[in-house]
């Protein structure tokens, strides 16, 4: 099946997958532990998931998590994730021919939404899993894309020339570089912790965090 990109369409990973799955950002808003579903506005009943992550980051030492804040919602579909990630988190597979969610109008609101099994995971970095969702899931395919939104066009166009790559992103601002710096190291965390089966993914990754690092080092180098 062939699946439309919105990456492309300069949508930000987290738009694009909510776009992909047809529903809204929903935040949990509730005070206590997620229940076992979760219902997500619905933007038009077509693709819909079939659970949602609910999704805490793990504290700096990795293994305290950061509860302070709300869990993160995002939509999944489960045969997809399992085939994408080796990490098992327990969700049963449903029958082949099994239909999807059904949206249903709110009796409150007159809104379209859909309810969804809950799945709980922690994560090192939230910001950066949308990206490596979309990826993973192969709702986006073009690994082009994957790049442009790891490392400046202008570091991309350099590879395989690394020391080239490191030398040009070491130059950008320092705000810049650190947005960079921190998300990439996030998403190659996440890659570790969740284990990514597609090698594609892992060698993009795997190039712009030493990319990213090497040009950290360049940057304290000439300080």
């Amino acid at each position: 099946m062939h699946l439309q990109s919105f990456l492309d369409q300069n949508c930000s990973p987290l738009q694009a997958l909510f776009l992909h799955f047809n529903v809204k950002p929903t935040p949990y808003e509730g005070t206590g532990p997620v229940g076992e579903t979760f219902d997500m506005q619905v933007l038009r009943d077509a693709h819909m998931p079939t659970h949602v992550l609910a999704v805490l980051q793990s504290g700096p030492a990795g293994n305290q998590v950061q509860t302070a804040k709300p869990p993160t919602m995002l939509p999944i579909d489960a045969t997809r994730f399992d085939q994408g990630f080796r990490i098992d988190l327990g969700i049963p597979l449903a029958p082949p021919g099994t239909p999807s969610p059904v949206p249903f109008t709110s009796p409150t609101t007159g809104a379209l939404m859909v309810t969804l099994p809950v799945v709980h995971v922690t994560v090192p970095h939230i910001a950066s899993l949308p990206l490596l969702l979309l990826f993973a899931m192969q709702l986006e395919t073009q690994y082009t894309l994957l790049s442009f939104n790891l490392l400046p066009v202008s570091v991309v166009e350099e590879f395989p020339n690394a020391p080239a790559m490191s030398s040009i992103l070491a130059r950008c601002p320092e705000d810049k570089f650190d947005r960079y710096y921190y998300h990439n190291q996030g998403i190659w965390k996440n890659i570790l912790s969740l284990g990514v089966n597609d090698n594609n993914i892992y060698n993009v990754v795997q190039t712009a965090w030493n990319v990213t690092a090497d040009a950290r080092r360049l940057r304290a180098r000439h300080r």
